[in-house]
């Protein structure tokens, strides 16, 4: 393989030099007294130069070339479907203020079965052997006997067609009851808990058509059913009244004995349209909120909890891009990822706004989810490629953070600021902590 120096980035990291290959996210630590001598990679010829530089050049050039840093390395492909969203319903006994879900002009419905079958049946086609189904709303378990049917026929369809299935889902959790808890146990439904924090916190706007809050309810059934709803992760929706809290949200979580904590980052579409001035997110605060929570983690307080918006910058970083298929450069949107809503429309990604510029693919009556990915729309929105476009086209980080997210963006070619600016952030901390201290590799170890 050949060298290309123009994909190198260097960055001193105390006593050591971060060489990181722009493109593919691959990287190596040097001694920092290496930077003159990596320099001289781009050099057009070193016969001036006396032979024991050449011969040490020689040698960095091997090194990277044997790590693939700065080489063409096709890395995972991303060509096949794998997920599968399925919005049950845009019904939901709660009416969160930010909810990106719920647009004024839709009325309560719920999926019809033979669509959602449908689904399941052409998506097992497309992917090459295992399928991901995520239940999502409004609020799923609202339809819990609609919920039973499809796993039960979904999972006959994966073993009729030779492929696997995994069913996994995002709810509120205040209609759990011990049905629901045993046939989620029984199937390996894995359940993501949506609740923001502490009540204060939460019931803000976390709250029901009656304007009350939600956390309440959160608490009975943790309550009644412990056990179950601590094997949950939570998701946390960050908006800019709570986007300091970030340390105070994961120590309220761990210490519930949750499985894990993530965040969403507030959207301002559906519900969140009419509150995007109150609730915008600023770069800066919400950067304060995560070193906070970094410095916490790098001091080793949360080994052995999985706090994921320090994790999913540290799995990036350590093992590459291509884990998640919304950091990368090749994002998981209308490729290994399709969304079928509540009413049978197509979308490349739940996120995206679907008034928007890059909403509805397709529809399930009368087309198909390989139709709908093969659409002119689908294809415009995987060649996005921001490597061309600035501030990416020259940021160190482009390979790890994939130019920010496409449906946050709103269009193709346009940059989601504030991810922006939390990337940076997150890999300069990350390499310089490595840099100096296991902390990080211990805590990494800790989670599995």
């Amino acid at each position: 393989m050949r060298l290309d120096p123009t994909r190198l980035r260097l960055l001193p990291r105390g006593r050591y030099l971060l060489v990181v290959d722009r493109r593919s996210g691959h990287w190596l630590s040097l001694a920092a007294e290496e930077e003159p001598f990596l320099r001289l990679l781009a050099a057009d010829g070193l016969a001036p130069v006396p032979a024991e530089v050449r011969a040490r050049v020689e040698r960095l050039r091997r090194l990277l070339v044997d790590g693939k840093v700065g080489v063409d390395d096709p890395g995972p492909a991303f060509d096949r479907l794998n997920t599968l969203i399925l919005k049950l319903t845009n019904a939901c006994n709660l009416a969160c203020s930010y909810c990106y879900d719920f647009e004024k002009v839709e009325h309560a419905r719920v999926i019809d079965e033979e669509t959602a079958q449908r689904a399941i049946a052409q998506a097992l086609e497309l992917c090459p052997e295992r399928l991901w189904v995520i239940l999502h709303g409004g609020e799923p378990m609202l339809v819990w006997e609609l919920v039973e049917r499809i796993v039960l026929r979904g999972e006959a369809e994966a073993r009729a067609q030779g492929k696997a299935i995994s069913f996994s889902g995002q709810t509120n959790m205040t209609r759990l009851d011990g049905r629901i808890a045993g046939f989620s146990l029984d199937h390996d439904i894995l359940w993501g808990l949506s609740i923001d924090g502490p009540a204060p916190v939460n019931d803000a706007l976390r709250v029901g058509h009656g304007g009350g809050g939600s956390h309440a309810l959160f608490a009975e059934c943790l309550r009644r059913f412990p056990r179950f709803v601590r094997s949950c992760g939570v998701l946390s929706t960050i908006t800019a009244l709570n986007q300091e809290s970030l340390l105070a949200t994961a120590r309220h979580f761990r210490d519930l004995g949750m499985a894990s904590w993530d965040w969403s980052l507030f959207q301002p579409i559906g519900r969140g349209r009419d509150l995007a001035g109150r609730l915008q997110l600023d770069a800066r605060a919400l950067g304060r909120g995560w070193d906070a929570l970094f410095a916490a983690v790098e001091g080793r307080e949360f080994n052995g909890f999985p706090v994921k918006p320090v994790t999913k910058y540290l799995d990036n970083f350590l093992r590459g891009p291509g884990h998640n298929m919304c950091m990368r450069a090749r994002c998981g949107a209308g490729r290994d990822l399709l969304s079928v809503s509540a009413d049978g429309t197509i979308e490349a990604c739940d996120c995206i706004d679907p008034v928007g510029p890059l909403g509805g693919l397709g529809h399930m009556a009368g087309g198909s989810l390989a139709s709908a990915r093969a659409a002119p729309l689908a294809e415009r929105i995987r060649s996005r490629d921001m490597d061309r476009n600035d501030p990416c086209a020259d940021c160190i980080w482009f390979a790890l953070c994939g130019g920010t997210c496409l449906a946050h963006a709103g269009d193709i070619d346009a940059l989601w600021p504030e991810a922006c600016a939390m990337a940076q952030l997150a890999f300069d901390r990350i390499s310089l902590s490595l840099a100096g201290s296991d902390a990080l590799i211990d805590y990494a170890g800790s989670l599995r």
